[in-house]
């Protein structure tokens, strides 16, 4: 499994491409930029949204998704063939780092997978429903000590063994795992997007 999903990082917030082109842009010390909504920072996000354009040029690749709300483009500097596997019309999710040049906003990808489950684009939208903005805060994920990385690893490798192909069962999770803080290890790998659920109490691994 990927090293890095252990490291300290903030939240995936999942949100609206109209939330995120709305706010306003801010850069503190920390970060090379974040987006102000409401009274959230928020500095990676978690978006699902049709996939309608993409180029592939010598020294980056680009993309514009749309989710009904509105349009933003993904620029990919070092991982150029993030979405080789990727085609116009499909159901994505994106994971990434809100970036802006200019007078553009975009979002630098960290994680681009397709989503064959169109039911879980319907889910999403109820998701977002009842996000209120004047209310999330958004915090970095637990230090190493409270969250340790075997213990997050055999929470990881646990659902994908359990998974049949329509995702692993939540429960059985939490029934299966060695750790007696399965449920916390699984919402955290939740958080930081390295794991998603493709519907209620169905979870899968991104790799």
């Amino acid at each position: 499994m990927p090293e890095q999903i252990f490291q300290k990082r903030n939240v995936a917030c999942k949100a609206r491409i109209s939330d995120i082109l709305s706010g306003r842009f801010a850069k503190d010390d920390a970060s090379a930029g974040y987006v102000i909504i409401g009274n959230s920072n928020v500095y990676r996000v978690n978006i699902l949204a049709n996939f309608v354009y993409k180029s592939e040029q010598s020294n980056s690749s680009n993309a514009v998704i749309d989710d009904g709300t509105g349009k933003i483009s993904l620029r990919a500097f070092e991982n150029k063939n993030i979405f080789s596997n990727i085609d116009i019309g499909d159901f994505v999710l994106v994971i990434g780092r809100i970036r802006e040049f200019g007078n553009e906003r975009y979002i630098m990808p960290e994680i681009v997978k397709k989503i064959d489950d169109v039911s879980w684009v319907n889910l999403r939208k109820l998701e977002l429903k009842n996000i209120n903005f004047e209310t999330v805060k958004i915090k970095d994920e637990a230090p190493a000590a409270e969250l340790p990385q075997a213990a997050s690893e055999e929470v990881y490798l646990l659902i994908k063994s359990l998974d049949n192909g329509e995702g692993a069962d939540f429960d059985s999770v939490i029934k299966n795992s060695k750790n007696n803080d399965a449920e916390q290890m699984i919402n955290r790998l939740l958080e930081s997007g390295d794991v998603f659920e493709v519907k209620p109490g169905k979870l899968k691994v991104l790799e």
